[in-house]
């Protein structure tokens, strides 16, 4: 289609390119915030986030639970709207394991129970180890 450069259409730029549309849905308009850089942005983030989420669920039995968070602030000045976007990933804490422990007379911790005697204490281990090979 041949382009009249003294009277082009809307949706086209005065150098005869097509102008970006409109947007006339939700992620034509997320592709469009900070000329393309949030939507990469967070295209990279969820792929770590994706891993670490895999790797929560290993540790912590099969399951794990995140969230995705996106912000957008948006200020009305005349006819120019101004978008501040933001997103924030929370990948859940690995569960860390417990810790037994009793309190001493005097207030410290120990893993023995102080009300009970121990059929053995301490003691190093040495000696190479070989395990088949």
């Amino acid at each position: 289609m041949l382009i009249d450069p003294e009277n082009p259409p809307s949706s086209y730029a005065a150098d005869g390119k097509a102008n970006v549309p409109a947007a006339n849905t939700f992620d034509m308009f997320i592709r469009m915030l900070e000329d393309g850089e949030f939507n990469r942005e967070m295209t990279e983030e969820m792929r770590t986030f994706a891993s670490d989420l895999a790797n929560a669920a290993i540790i912590s039995g099969g399951k794990a639970k995140g969230k995705l968070t996106i912000s957008l602030d948006f200020a009305l000045d005349g006819r120019v709207t101004e978008i501040a976007s933001k997103y924030k990933f929370d990948v859940p804490t690995p569960k860390r394991p417990k810790s037994i422990m009793w309190q001493t007379e005097d207030g410290r911790f120990t893993p023995n129970n102080p009300h009970q005697g121990n059929l053995f204490g301490a003691r190093e281990v040495r000696g190479e180890r070989n395990f088949g090979n």
